[in-house]
């Protein structure tokens, strides 16, 4: 009998992995590529509008860094809802914009004390959103079938 409890059992992206990656300081070129798919895929415009129904209120007074990056990593995920035609606005997915706040708070504490280069951070934070989508397509949809 084949188990495929363990190939199931994916845990969700946590911050840590964030940091490592901006860590790290490089970026593969695929991955590169993935969000250039992206970004010409869906219309900017598109992406705007789904942020603006959602909602979301990013304080001013927050420090600018992490304020884009919040931003980014939900932009991220806007992305992926699109691509996986998922309804951000759904009522299962609206605690994931949480999640990845707070993620992303926790990984800026940690990797900002000796500077941060914007354009890893930028892209590491839209990278983080991407995957917690994936993460939850796989965990509310996808895993079903596993079973």
């Amino acid at each position: 009998m084949i188990e495929f409890q363990d190939d199931c059992n994916m845990s969700r992206p946590e911050s840590k992995e964030l940091i490592e990656h901006i860590q790290v300081g490089s970026i593969e070129e695929y991955r590169k590529q993935e969000q250039e798919k992206y970004l010409i895929q869906f219309p900017r415009e598109s992406i705007r509008t789904d942020f603006d129904k959602l909602q979301i209120h990013l304080d001013d007074s927050m420090e600018p860094m992490l304020r884009q990056g919040i931003y980014s990593g939900f932009i991220g995920a806007l992305y992926a809802f699109r691509d996986r035609d998922l309804d951000p606005l759904h009522k299962d997915h609206y605690e994931l914009f949480h999640t990845i706040r707070v993620d992303i708070e926790a990984a800026y504490k940690e990797v900002s004390e000796g500077g941060l280069e914007e354009s890893l951070w930028l892209f590491e934070t839209f990278d983080y959103g991407i995957k917690h989508v994936y993460y939850l397509d796989w965990q509310l949809y996808l895993s079903k079938t596993c079973y």
